[in-house]
This record gives structure tokens, C-alpha cells and sequence, in this order.
């Protein structure tokens, strides 16, 4: 190995010098014996730390094809919830143990500017109380990032709408993300994306054209593409402080999409659909503050056209650096403007710890929400322990 081979260049290197300082032979065979017992500990221990055992080598895994760099990760998020439901998407579910989600994924570069990533979800990725859960594809791309202001993606990805759905899912405040996101925004499906940074990166903006009908389908519902477009703009950055500000769009016309919430037959909207969303997010040293509105606009076949919004708004504090960190937030989804009494309310309270960053993290929610249609408001606690790999 180079380390070794190095030491030992250098430990022949002392051995000159001490010839050089006219000692004793028997001083200096002394000096040799204990730069080989160094190397012969320093070349344990590395072994030690790759992996090998028994004086054998260490089995790695290697890339297949030719990519000068491959990786092997993953997320699980192990959750228990207890309580109402705080808003519809827990209507009817039961107190209950579950992986929100479970994925590996493998990821890698080429030298000819391409990179890859191939992520499977082993139980999901939904709300729902559902049983029979099977793997599925989560997200899966070839990316072309020869131009840091215009990188070329292909594959299973997020469409350019909604500054939350946006966000890993890995790094969120809270358990869950807000019901308006929930419903006015779009998950990962099959397409194709445009983004980069321009003006010294303080200018974001991302592009995509999608088949408009969710996620592992090779089918579109119509010929037609479901088109997004956000654009960020980075109002101030610097090492404690960073403000930035969002806006973002999406047209699309659907063929028996599902849209939950809505009060379509069936959950199966057809018609067009338009949307607009502005987002905002300030970083100041330990205190997090963002707040974002998304817009919808319904035109379905043989009914009339109608609206619906929501907002929400998020502040999050480390009360102990790094470590602790207590979260509000606030929420309201409007399925019909045109209707009154059908808003749902909601207040968040959590405390994450962050026992090795977001690697390591344990979450606790409390949603208290005040849902329409029901005799009693919803309060439901929300446990999470997740582990980045």
C-alpha cells in the first residue's frame, strides 16, 4: 500500500539520520527495531479498519461497469403514532408501529460528466394504512452535470413545484409535511428536468416536463405532460445568516388522475389544472423561520371550475446547539374557496434530537387539528427514530 510503503521510505530516512548522529550500532539496530514494530502496528490497524480479519484480506464491493466513484446508502424512518386524527389523511387509522420509510439506494459518477441513482422504498413511502406493502422504485435518474448552471436529468424525480415537497426527506422540522403540501403539490414520477445556478449561485431555478400521473407507471394518462417551473433567489447568504425566496408553477391536463381531497368520484380527477406557490426561508444562526402558500385551480370536464389553497408556516430553534431543537408550526388547507366551513386547521409542537446530526435523529410530534365534518378535534402524537446509512 502507498501509506505503508511511504512509512517505510521514511523510516529508512530516520535510519540515516541516526547513522548520520555517529551512534553505537547496537543504538542504532535499536532505532530500526522500533520503526519496524511502528509499521508493523500501523499496517495492523489499517487492516483493522478495512475490514480484513485473521490476517486475511478485506472483501470490498466494486463497481461493475467503469464509474470512478459508487456508493451504497439508505434511510429508515421507524415511526409509532397514537391518537385522533389530526387532519383527513389519518382518517381511520389506528394507533400503530411502521416504517414511514425504508430505502437503499446506490449512487455513482462517471468521468465524462454523468452521475446516476437508483433508490428502492421497501415499504411504501405512504400514510395510509395498508398491508401487503411491496418494493417499489423511489427515485431513479441518470444526471448530466457538465455545466453547473444547466444540469440534464432523466428518470423518476420531483417535479419543479412546491418548496416543501421539494425538501428531502431526510431534513424536515417535523414528521410529516403539511397537509396543503400533501394535496396541492405533485410527487416523483417519470420525466425529464432542467436546473442549475446562475449569478455566483444566487439564482436558482428548475424545469421539468413529467407524465403528470405518479410514480412507477411506464404509462402516461393522456399524450399530454404535466409542466412545472420554480425559480429561487438567494436574498442574502453568508456563514449565520441566509434568506431566500421562492416562487413556482405547474400546468398540466389530466385523464383520471388521482387527486385525494377534492371530493372527485372515486379520488379520479379530469380536466386541467393550473397552480401557483411563494415560499420564503430565513436561517439565522440557532432560529429557523419559513413559511410558504400554494394555489390550485381546478377546471374538471362537465363541472364548474373551482379554487383551493392553503399555508403554512414553520419556526424551529436549537435550544441546545446541535443537538436540541424545539419546532412550531402552523397550517390551514382550503379544498374549495368557494365553499365555506371546509378549512382544515392544524398547530405542530416537536422536539427533534439529533444524537449524530441527521444521521442519527430522534423526533417527537404533537398535531392538534381542527378537522370539518367531524364531532370531535383531532390530536395525535407522531414518534420518529431515523437513521441515515
Amino acid at each position: 500500500m502507498n501509506n505503508t510503503l511511504l512509512r517505510f521510505l521514511l523510516a529508512v530516512l530516520l535510519g540515516c539520520s541516526v547513522c548520520a548522529a555517529d551512534l553505537t550500532v547496537e543504538e542504532r539496530l535499536k532505532a530500526l527495531e522500533q520503526q519496524v514494530q511502528n509499521l508493523a502496528k500501523e499496517n495492523a490497524d489499517l487492516k483493522k479498519e478495512l475490514g480484513g480479519k485473521d490476517g486475511n484480506a478485506a472483501v470490498l464491493a466494486l463497481p461493475a461497469g467503469k464509474e470512478t466513484k459508487f456508493s451504497i446508502g439508505g434511510l429508515l424512518q421507524a415511526q409509532g403514532e397514537f391518537g385522533r386524527a389530526a387532519d383527513p389523511r389519518w382518517a381511520g387509522v389506528k394507533d400503530r408501529f411502521y416504517f414511514r420509510r425504508a430505502r437503499i439506494s446506490v449512487q455513482g459518477n462517471f468521468a465524462e460528466d454523468f452521475d446516476f441513482k437508483a433508490e428502492m422504498d421497501l415499504q411504501g413511502n405512504s400514510l395510509t394504512a395498508a398491508t401487503g406493502l411491496l418494493a417499489r422504485a423511489n427515485e431513479v435518474f441518470i444526471n448530466w452535470h457538465k455545466y453547473p448552471e444547466a444540469n440534464v436529468r432523466f428518470g423518476q424525480i420531483k417535479g419543479a413545484f412546491g418548496a416543501e415537497q421539494l425538501a428531502s426527506d431526510s431534513k424536515g422540522f417535523t414528521i410529516e409535511r403539511t397537509l396543503p403540501n400533501d394535496r396541492l403539490t405533485e410527487g416523483r414520477q417519470i420525466g425529464f428536468c432542467v436546473n442549475g445556478e446562475v449569478l455566483d449561485k444566487k439564482v436558482g431555478y428548475l424545469l421539468t416536463l413529467l407524465n403528470g400521473n405518479g410514480a412507477n407507471a411506464s404509462a402516461n394518462d393522456n399524450s399530454k405532460f404535466q409542466k412545472a417551473a420554480r425559480v429561487y433567489i438567494a436574498a442574502m447568504a453568508t456563514s449565520d445568516d441566509r434568506l431566500v425566496f421562492g416562487g413556482d408553477g405547474l400546468w398540466t391536463e389530466d385523464a383520471g388522475v388521482s387527486k385525494s381531497g377534492f371530493g372527485f368520484a372515486g379520488n379520479l380527477f379530469t380536466g386541467e389544472r393550473s397552480a401557483w406557490g411563494f415560499d420564503g426561508l430565513w436561517h439565522h444562526g440557532l432560529f429557523d423561520l419559513s413559511a410558504e402558500w400554494l394555489h390550485n385551480t381546478f377546471k374538471p370536464v362537465g363541472a364548474p371550475e373551482f379554487e383551493a389553497d392553503g399555508w403554512s408556516a414553520t419556526a424551529a430553534y436549537f435550544i441546545v446547539p446541535a443537538k436540541v431543537q424545539g419546532v412550531l408550526r402552523h397550517e390551514e388547507f382550503d379544498p374549495n374557496t368557494g365553499v365555506g366551513g371546509n378549512t382544515s386547521h392544524s398547530w405542530t409542537i416537536g422536539l427533534n434530537y439529533l444524537i449524530k446530526g441527521e444521521d442519527l435523529r430522534f423526533m417527537v410530534d404533537y398535531i392538534y387539528g381542527e378537522v370539518p365534518g367531524t364531532t370531535t378535534d383531532g390530536g395525535r402524537v407522531l414518534t420518529r427514530m431515523q437513521v441515515l446509512f
